[in-house]
């Protein structure tokens, strides 16, 4: 079974640090850049042990029961990205460039909050859907909230139980959560397909004040058992798993305390007003009499699985506009929905000694005169090194189902910018510059003057049906309908999905050999010369083939008009694919089962599509400083969705463990953004053409510095002994109406939601 609640979230559970306050100037002290709420966690080796925990406090803080008390059963929707850090670092709020990423993905929730009188309780009952391709459940929720938090009691007094079932059979994850004055008690049981026990975890924690407490953390997962002992003081954290002790320092201004940004806030720099974009809004849409709710935005749409595979163009959806102290007001739009989308990218440049020490990935056919011992067919990461006047090679990036990762090389390798000449120059890929890059090299000899070369990298748009050009051409990885059929037939031998002659086409070509296509803006689609619709959707022979599990991508498509700019440098009776790194616009077509790579609009009554405005691309001139590592003095290129949704920032990994940078290979490593943009008005500044904008970080993790063991032993910091952990006898299924915390069958309701992430609407 794969639960949402399974996966580790960002939030922590026994440990929280003050942090100072700054000092501020304008903009006003009651604008939201002043009042936006900010928090900070602390990110740890029990924080994996403790995710359920985390996710479960995640969702329900994002229900707000508290603030719809005895206001009935309502539609609560929780984006299940921003309550999953594997989501986030995979694909990352502060890490990707492909911000398509970044939908919202919702889980459907009925809540219904009660309190009897101010004496009472607070009952909170919750029935979430989670619907996957192919499984569904429903997850049981019963809350007990007695005493709300306080200094004294920094957990307050609830209960929380919740059972994850299918329509039949008992539950397949199962747990309660518990806090009072003495500490917290947790723990959860969940059993696989065949019905055998798959993971257990148990957690006790007790407190000794607000700044103190000691706890243990046992895991079991298919056979295999571990777990830590641990605790805190107000100036240290001490954690062994029996056989390592290690001592942290809870001191937030140590200089090897560690921190990464997962959501940053936007603001004008004179009024200090949330710079918010149109990036989409909320949608019903009903079908057999079941109403799902969804959103429609830039990056397409959104729908529960079970809505979004049958749904199809020319449907009517309602968009849903929140008013204060009344109900929703929904209008009708008509969706046209394409079975692919056109990416248009826009050309930038900047000097190649800009770029000094920011790093990005190529692909490496030839190894031939990279380096010794590199390997052909691999993707690099490197850098360009202005000082030595040469690319360093830094690592051999590996992707697979669970993501990529950079394996680094135990010494940089150093390759001649003469070595790209004969490609016309290099084409990579790089987070911090916006994503795809192209450095021109052609007919470099020698030695490079970086300040005379101009990088050319780009700014990524959707393009609307109105938009999308008459006619392009394409000269390498050019699909067509019969291609693509032919390669994933069953059985098929054929290389790829494109033209044979375009597949992996590094060479010139010659005239007349390009691929056409023409655009249908009726229907958003890219067709062949056949007049077919290039594009494919079944997912199950998508996934038979590893490469194209995601979809299948074009290459660069230009327009026809700019055939002619396609001439070889060196054979003026050929076209080079590489040429179309220098124009101004080139595009992207793609194919596949995801609504995220298939096109999605609306139209209004009058027939006119509705546009989403674009992420927005702003600059950050990185501040000096050992914080910022090899970026520190650079610009780098900006992406923001909208408000929390700002990415862009290079990454590195840490030690789940020790807390300390470590190659991404590294067991037990994770992905987390190399830096933080200060809460600051000179240094957390960021600007484009138009305008200066500040940034607010708004939700933090902080790493503790690891210090000697023999640091926590003297300030008299000793690990619990005796502890008792809490076991399966605790459980109880708020499914069960023999159950004294039954909380009965699913209400039906009609209302549009009320919540959305935490946004109370009406």
């Amino acid at each position: 079974m794969n639960h949402a609640f399974l996966r580790p979230t960002r939030l922590a559970l026994a440990c929280t640090l003050a942090w100072p306050a700054l000092a501020l100037a304008a903009p006003a002290a009651d604008s939201a850049y002043r009042t936006d709420k900010q928090s900070t966690h602390v990110e740890d080796a029990t924080s994996k042990g403790v995710s359920q925990v985390n996710m479960i406090t995640c969702f329900m803080s994002s229900m707000r029961p508290d603030a719809l008390v005895n206001k009935g059963s309502y539609i609560a929707l929780v984006d299940e990205n921003k309550c999953d850090p594997e989501a986030r670092s995979s694909s990352g709020n502060s890490g990707s460039s492909d911000s398509s990423s970044n939908a919202p993905s919702y889980m459907n929730a009925i809540v219904n909050a009660t309190r009897d009188s101010n004496s009472d309780p607070m009952r909170v009952r919750a029935w979430i859907e989670e619907v996957e391709e192919d499984y569904s459940a429903t997850i049981f929720v019963n809350i007990s909230a007695t005493e709300a938090p306080s200094d004294s009691n920094p957990y307050g007094v609830f209960r929380i139980d919740y059972c994850g079932k299918g329509d039949v059979g008992p539950c397949g994850i199962q747990g309660y959560l518990q806090g009072s004055a003495g500490g917290i008690d947790y723990f959860e049981h969940e059993i696989d397909d065949d019905g055998m026990g798959a993971y257990t975890s148990a957690l006790t924690l007790t407190t000794a004040g607000a700044d103190g407490g000691a706890g243990m953390l046992q895991m079991s997962e298919a056979g295999n058992s571990f777990g830590y002992s641990f605790a805190y003081n107000a100036n240290y954290f001490r954690r062994s798993d029996g056989t390592q002790d290690q001592c942290f320092s809870r001191d937030a201004s140590d200089p090897d305390t560690g921190a990464s940004v997962w959501r940053y806030g936007l603001y004008d720099a004179a009024s200090g007003e949330r710079i918010n974009r149109s990036s989409g809004f909320p949608i019903e849409y009903t079908a057999n009499g079941k109403v799902y709710n969804g959103h429609m935005g830039y990056w397409g749409l959104w729908l529960p699985p079970e809505a979004s595979g049958s749904i199809a163009s020319g449907a009517t959806v309602q968009r849903v506009e929140y008013q204060a102290d009344q109900p929703p007001l929904k209008t009708d739009y008509t969706l046209v929905k394409a079975e692919g989308r056109l990416m248009k990218y826009t050309k930038q440049t900047r000097t190649l000694a800009s770029t000094d020490k920011i790093r990005f990935q190529t692909w490496v056919f030839n190894a031939t005169g990279f380096y010794d011992g590199a390997v052909p067919n691999r993707n690099y990461e490197l850098y360009w090194d202005d000082a030595a006047g040469m690319f360093k090679v830094t690592g051999l990036v590996e992707c697979g189902n669970n993501g990529c990762t950079t394996q680094t090389l135990a010494e940089e390798k150093p390759v001649a910018a003469s070595y790209f000449a004969g490609m016309g120059g290099v084409r990579g890929w790089s987070q911090t510059l916006g994503g795809e890059l192209f450095i021109p090299l052609f007919g470099v000899t020698g030695s490079v003057n970086s300040a005379a070369i101009n990088i050319i990298y780009r700014v990524q748009d959707l393009v609307y049906p109105a938009d999308m050009p008459a006619s392009l051409s394409c000269l390498r990885e050019c699909p067509t309908a019969a291609t693509i059929a032919a390669y994933f037939a069953e059985g098929s031998t054929a290389m790829s999905p494109y033209v044979p002659s375009t597949y992996q086409n590094w060479q010139p070509t010659s005239f007349g050999a390009e691929v056409a296509y023409t655009t249908d803006s009726s229907s958003a689609m890219l067709r062949d010369a056949a007049s077919q619709g290039v594009s494919f959707t079944d997912r199950e022979a998508l996934q038979g083939r590893t490469q194209y599990q995601h979809g299948v991508r074009t290459g660069k498509l230009f327009k026809a008009s700019d055939l002619a700019s396609m001439v070889c440098q060196h054979d003026t009776t050929k076209y080079c694919d590489q040429r179309v790194d220098e124009l101004d616009v080139y595009y992207q077509w793609e194919t596949g089962p995801n609504q995220w790579n298939q096109f999605a609009a609306v139209k209004d009554a009058s027939g006119t599509i509705v546009a989403f405005d674009a992420p927005l691309q702003v600059s950050y001139g990185v501040p000096s400083g050992a914080q910022y590592g090899a970026y520190a003095g650079k610009s780098i290129v900006l992406q923001y969705g909208g408000f929390g949704e700002l990415w862009g920032i290079p990454g590195h990994c840490v030690s789940r463990l020790t807390n300390e940078a470590v190659s991404c290979e590294t067991p037990e490593s994770r992905h987390v953004p190399a830096f933080v943009i200060p809460f600051d008005e000179v240094l957390g500044s960021v600007s484009n053409a138009s305008a200066q904008m500040l940034v607010k970080w708004l939700d933090r993790e902080i790493r503790f510095a690891r210090k000697d063991v023999s640091v926590c032993a003297a300030a008299g910091l000793t690990l619990p002994t005796g502890l008792t952990l809490p076991t399966a006898s605790g459980l109880q299924d708020p499914s069960d109406s023999a159950s004294a915390l039954y909380i009965g069958a699913k209400p039906a309701v009609t209302d549009a939601p009320r919540v959305i992430h935490g946004d109370v609407k009406y």
